[in-house]
């Protein structure tokens, strides 16, 4: 473990120590002040706290997952980098537009990446990306989209 994550554990550790401190204030405070509602107080709060985790941890769990021979029908426009079929030529950046179509070839978990081919695409401009070519897109980019098992 370095230095810096070693850090952040301390500290997130301390914030911890806080929260627990002012919990237990607060259940006392709300014994000695009103005896009598104390208990659904503090139960109602504790529903509150849990159903606030629960929704955090429902958002993070629903993340999607790509397979290879998944179809993602976008629900957005995403800019990609084509693949070199070469040393020889360079990668451009290239639009995929509001509802087209890619199919995924390969996730890559460890750079954010997923490698796809245009399926379906707006040809209108040079700027958007040719159909069949390969391209490279960051998943942090894709927000709105659909995926379909094949």
């Amino acid at each position: 473990m370095n230095l810096r994550m070693f850090l952040i554990m301390l500290v997130l550790a301390f914030i911890g120590i806080l929260l627990v401190m002012g919990a237990r204030t607060l259940a006392r405070w709300l014994k000695i002040h009103h005896p009598r509602r104390a208990s659904a107080i503090l139960v109602a709060l504790w529903a509150i706290v849990v159903g606030a985790g629960w929704l955090i941890a429902m958002e993070f769990w629903e993340q999607p997952t790509f397979r290879p021979n998944d179809l993602i029908t976008l629900q957005e426009p995403v800019v990609a980098r084509t693949i070199a079929a070469d040393r020889d030529s360079r990668t451009l950046s290239c639009v995929v537009d509001l509802h087209e179509h890619l199919g995924v070839l390969e996730v890559e978990s460890d750079s954010g990446t997923l490698k796809a081919r245009v399926e379906s695409n707006n040809t209108s401009a040079p700027l958007y990306c040719p159909i069949g070519s390969e391209v490279r897109i960051e998943i942090a980019w894709l927000h709105r989209m659909t995926i379909t098992r094949r």
